[in-house]
């Protein structure tokens, strides 16, 4: 099975780089998308994999910041 396109690694973010990003565990993030806390990802290829862009990770952040664990920190 083939990986992503070259073109897609430079565009998006997987989803352990976009959990990185957000100071979150990747299982806490794939919970997050699960019960529509986060928006969806930006693009899912043919093989289900998820990628993030720079303007999700903006949007995820706001969400992070306001929730109850971004007023703990």
């Amino acid at each position: 099975m083939a990986g992503p396109r070259i073109s897609e690694l430079y565009k998006y973010m997987t989803l352990p780089q976009a959990a990185s990003r957000l100071g979150i565990h990747p299982a806490k993030l794939r919970r997050r998308l699960r019960d529509g806390i986060f928006p969806a990802p930006t693009f899912i290829n043919e093989h289900g994999l998820k990628f993030f862009d720079e303007e999700w990770l903006r949007k995820a952040k706001v969400i992070l910041e306001n929730s109850f664990e971004g007023k703990l920190k």
